[in-house]
Protein backbone atom coordinates (compact mmCIF):
# COMPACT_ATOMS: atom_id res chain seq x y z
CA UNK A 1 0.00 0.00 0.00
CA UNK A 2 2.87 2.22 0.55
CA UNK A 3 4.13 1.58 -2.91
CA UNK A 4 0.81 2.50 -4.51
CA UNK A 5 0.61 5.50 -1.96
CA UNK A 6 3.69 6.98 -3.12
CA UNK A 7 3.56 6.02 -7.12
CA UNK A 8 -0.36 7.91 -6.29
CA UNK A 9 1.16 10.72 -4.86
CA UNK A 10 4.05 11.33 -7.97
CA UNK A 11 1.76 10.46 -10.95
CA UNK A 12 -1.70 12.64 -9.44
CA UNK A 13 0.74 15.46 -9.00
CA UNK A 14 2.09 15.60 -12.27
CA UNK A 15 -1.18 14.97 -13.94
CA UNK A 16 -2.76 17.66 -12.04
CA UNK A 17 -0.06 19.98 -12.76
CA UNK A 18 -1.20 19.99 -16.33
CA UNK A 19 -4.60 20.64 -15.83
CA UNK A 20 -5.83 16.92 -15.89
CA UNK A 21 -8.44 15.92 -13.27
CA UNK A 22 -8.38 11.97 -11.56
CA UNK A 23 -11.28 10.21 -12.16
CA UNK A 24 -9.89 7.19 -10.18
CA UNK A 25 -7.79 5.36 -8.83
CA UNK A 26 -7.30 1.85 -10.22
CA UNK A 27 -5.56 -0.58 -8.48
CA UNK A 28 -2.18 0.33 -9.86
CA UNK A 29 -3.73 2.57 -12.32
CA UNK A 30 -4.81 6.00 -12.88
CA UNK A 31 -7.39 7.68 -14.99
CA UNK A 32 -7.63 10.85 -16.09
CA UNK A 33 -9.76 13.38 -17.96
CA UNK A 34 -7.74 16.74 -19.83
CA UNK A 35 -10.43 19.16 -20.94
CA UNK A 36 -13.69 17.80 -19.54
CA UNK A 37 -13.11 19.47 -15.90
CA UNK A 38 -12.72 21.86 -15.99
CA UNK A 39 -13.72 22.74 -20.00
CA UNK A 40 -10.25 23.02 -21.60
CA UNK A 41 -9.98 23.61 -25.69
CA UNK A 42 -6.41 22.80 -25.11
CA UNK A 43 -6.88 18.71 -23.40
CA UNK A 44 -5.27 16.90 -25.60
CA UNK A 45 -2.00 19.00 -25.35
CA UNK A 46 -2.44 19.10 -21.93
CA UNK A 47 -2.52 15.32 -22.31
CA UNK A 48 0.13 14.93 -24.06
CA UNK A 49 2.40 17.27 -22.09
CA UNK A 50 1.29 15.19 -18.98
CA UNK A 51 1.82 12.34 -20.23
CA UNK A 52 6.02 13.50 -21.80
CA UNK A 53 6.34 14.33 -17.45
CA UNK A 54 4.76 11.37 -15.81
CA UNK A 55 7.41 9.18 -18.42
CA UNK A 56 10.38 11.42 -16.90
CA UNK A 57 8.43 11.18 -13.13
CA UNK A 58 7.92 7.26 -13.65
CA UNK A 59 11.39 6.81 -15.08
CA UNK A 60 13.18 8.42 -12.11
CA UNK A 61 11.07 6.15 -9.62
CA UNK A 62 12.27 3.39 -11.58
CA UNK A 63 15.56 4.28 -10.74
CA UNK A 64 15.03 5.30 -7.26
CA UNK A 65 13.75 1.53 -6.71
CA UNK A 66 16.65 -0.05 -8.70
CA UNK A 67 18.93 2.24 -6.67
CA UNK A 68 17.25 0.47 -3.56
CA UNK A 69 17.90 -2.93 -4.54
CA UNK A 70 13.82 -3.00 -5.75
CA UNK A 71 11.45 -4.42 -8.84
CA UNK A 72 10.75 -0.84 -10.39
CA UNK A 73 7.38 -0.56 -11.72
CA UNK A 74 6.79 -0.74 -15.41
CA UNK A 75 4.24 1.78 -15.92
CA UNK A 76 2.36 2.36 -19.46
CA UNK A 77 0.50 5.44 -20.97
CA UNK A 78 -2.54 5.75 -23.71
CA UNK A 79 -4.73 9.05 -24.53
CA UNK A 80 -7.33 8.75 -27.18
CA UNK A 81 -9.55 11.36 -27.74
CA UNK A 82 -13.22 12.22 -28.50
CA UNK A 83 -16.92 12.97 -27.40
CA UNK A 84 -17.05 11.85 -23.09
CA UNK A 85 -19.68 12.02 -20.66
CA UNK A 86 -18.53 13.50 -17.65
CA UNK A 87 -21.34 13.11 -14.13
CA UNK A 88 -21.83 11.97 -11.27
CA UNK A 89 -23.06 8.51 -10.68
CA UNK A 90 -23.95 5.97 -8.17
CA UNK A 91 -26.66 6.34 -5.26
CA UNK A 92 -28.18 9.05 -2.98
CA UNK A 93 -25.59 7.39 -0.45
CA UNK A 94 -22.03 7.65 -2.63
CA UNK A 95 -21.89 9.46 -5.84
CA UNK A 96 -19.15 9.88 -7.68
CA UNK A 97 -17.47 11.90 -10.44
CA UNK A 98 -16.69 9.92 -13.71
CA UNK A 99 -16.12 9.62 -17.36
CA UNK A 100 -17.41 6.99 -19.97
CA UNK A 101 -17.76 6.72 -23.39
CA UNK A 102 -15.63 5.24 -26.31
CA UNK A 103 -12.79 7.39 -26.16
CA UNK A 104 -12.32 6.31 -22.17
CA UNK A 105 -12.88 2.82 -23.58
CA UNK A 106 -10.00 3.18 -26.34
CA UNK A 107 -7.57 4.67 -23.74
CA UNK A 108 -7.57 1.74 -21.22
CA UNK A 109 -7.05 -0.58 -24.26
CA UNK A 110 -4.77 1.28 -25.65
CA UNK A 111 -2.50 1.17 -22.07
CA UNK A 112 -3.02 -2.74 -22.45
CA UNK A 113 -1.66 -2.76 -25.95
CA UNK A 114 1.79 -0.54 -24.79
CA UNK A 115 3.06 -4.45 -23.93
CA UNK A 116 2.29 -5.85 -27.43
CA UNK A 117 3.65 -2.45 -28.91
CA UNK A 118 6.78 -2.40 -26.93
CA UNK A 119 6.32 1.40 -25.83
CA UNK A 120 5.57 3.34 -22.98
CA UNK A 121 2.57 5.70 -24.25
CA UNK A 122 0.34 5.30 -27.05
CA UNK A 123 -1.31 8.38 -28.17
CA UNK A 124 -3.32 7.78 -30.83
CA UNK A 125 -3.17 9.53 -34.37
CA UNK A 126 -5.60 11.37 -34.06
CA UNK A 127 -5.27 12.78 -30.44
CA UNK A 128 -1.13 13.32 -31.45
CA UNK A 129 -2.61 15.49 -34.44
CA UNK A 130 -5.27 17.41 -32.48
CA UNK A 131 -2.91 17.83 -29.62
CA UNK A 132 0.05 19.61 -31.86
CA UNK A 133 -2.63 21.64 -33.25
CA UNK A 134 -3.58 23.15 -30.34
CA UNK A 135 -0.01 23.92 -29.65
CA UNK A 136 1.56 20.58 -28.14
CA UNK A 137 5.66 20.54 -29.48
CA UNK A 138 6.83 16.91 -28.84
CA UNK A 139 10.23 16.70 -26.49
CA UNK A 140 11.26 13.28 -28.24
CA UNK A 141 10.88 11.17 -31.17
CA UNK A 142 7.91 9.91 -32.22
CA UNK A 143 7.23 6.52 -34.32
CA UNK A 144 3.94 6.10 -35.92
CA UNK A 145 2.34 2.94 -36.17
CA UNK A 146 0.12 2.40 -39.31
CA UNK A 147 -3.40 0.88 -38.30
CA UNK A 148 -2.54 -1.58 -35.48
CA UNK A 149 -5.01 -3.90 -34.57
CA UNK A 150 -5.87 -3.61 -30.55
CA UNK A 151 -7.65 -6.29 -28.48
CA UNK A 152 -11.19 -6.14 -28.63
CA UNK A 153 -11.50 -2.94 -31.00
CA UNK A 154 -13.10 -3.86 -34.49
CA UNK A 155 -11.13 -1.22 -36.53
CA UNK A 156 -7.22 -0.67 -36.60
CA UNK A 157 -6.24 2.29 -35.14
CA UNK A 158 -3.51 4.69 -36.29
CA UNK A 159 -1.14 4.93 -33.15
CA UNK A 160 1.65 7.29 -32.55
CA UNK A 161 4.40 6.20 -29.91
CA UNK A 162 6.58 8.22 -28.09
CA UNK A 163 10.16 7.12 -27.62
CA UNK A 164 11.69 7.55 -25.06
Amino acid sequence: MMLLAEYEARMGNTIQSHSGSIDKYLGDGIMATFGAAPKSLIGAADALRAVDELIVVSKRGQKERRDSRLRPLEVGFAVATGPVIFGAVGDPNRLENTVFGDAVNLAAKLEKHNKVAGAVALPTSDAYREARAQGYEPPRERRELNEANIADVEQPVGLIVLVE
